[in-house]
């Protein structure tokens, strides 16, 4: 069987430049990714995406547009975390992510995202004529920076953040954006370390002391997972929540978690 490959791609304020580069990769499929609120340059990039839209659909390649909220810093880091394993539970084995064409900023959480994930990301080589792009060499594919992983114990309490669920897939449902997911949007807040605790506990069937509870923030708050504020009620105690960096970890390692329960079974 043909292995499918999905392309997602940054729309950026030229579509001649990101043609040359889609079409240097063999593609089944391709995900424009715009932003959803209005920035410097979304005109622009919307009437490229028309026209994308328009040049891939009459080449009979499947075209899909999603809109990211790039206004949110580190958001876009979970939401294409997202993307890229809804695709792979959609059977598309090569998920390449194309920056040619995006903002610096947005560049740069597409490029966090893919060494998470170690997904394949690229950028084109472009031939220039009077710093005007009249074609492309080749795409460059991006070195990626290793993230450890969660631990299993790390996993456990992030996992508190979430609401109930029966199955995990249902973190990865197809016919839901991020933003429709209610598992990924109505998170868990825990407005003082004792409730975080109580949770725990009732999690594990065990007593956890308020240390233990205060080892998980500390080292999960070193890799920008959670986000502790000083509980505006009595100044002492801490609100603490799961941040996008946070999410980004965690749907990472439920997908790993399920490819190896794959292959064990």
């Amino acid at each position: 069987m043909q292995e499918k490959n999905c392309q997602i791609v940054l729309v950026g304020h030229t579509s001649h430049k990101l043609i040359l580069s889609i079409d240097k990769e063999i593609t089944h499929k391709l995900i424009f990714i715009t932003e959803r609120e209005p920035l410097p340059g979304t005109l622009e990039a919307k009437k490229i995406l028309e026209a994308l839209n328009k040049y891939y659909v009459d080449r009979r390649i499947e075209v899909k547009n999603v809109m990211f909220d790039f206004h949110i810093q580190t958001k876009p880091i979970a939401e294409l975390i997202h993307l890229i394993y809804q695709q792979k539970l959609l059977n598309y084995e090569n998920i390449t992510i194309n920056i040619s064409g995006g903002l610096r900023y947005m560049d740069i959480w597409f490029y966090i995202a893919s060494s998470i994930t170690n997904s394949r990301v690229i950028h084109g080589d472009f031939i220039y004529e009077k710093n005007e792009e009249v074609g492309i060499y080749s795409n460059t594919d991006m070195q990626t920076i290793p993230f450890q992983s969660l631990t299993d114990k790390q996993f456990e309490f992030l996992a508190l953040f979430f609401g109930e669920y029966n199955n995990w897939i249902h973190f990865f449902d197809p016919e839901l954006s991020f933003n429709e997911n209610l598992l990924l949007n109505q998170r868990i807040t825990y407005q003082s370390l004792e409730e975080l605790k109580a949770a725990m506990e009732k999690v594990r069937n065990e007593t956890i002391s308020r240390g233990a509870i205060n080892g998980f923030i500390q080292k999960l708050s070193i890799i920008s997972a959670l986000n502790v504020y000083p509980n505006p009620i009595d100044k002492k105690e801490k609100s603490i929540e799961i941040s996008y960096f946070g999410i980004a970890y965690f749907l990472n390692s439920l997908f790993q978690k399920y490819l190896i329960n794959k292959q064990k079974s």
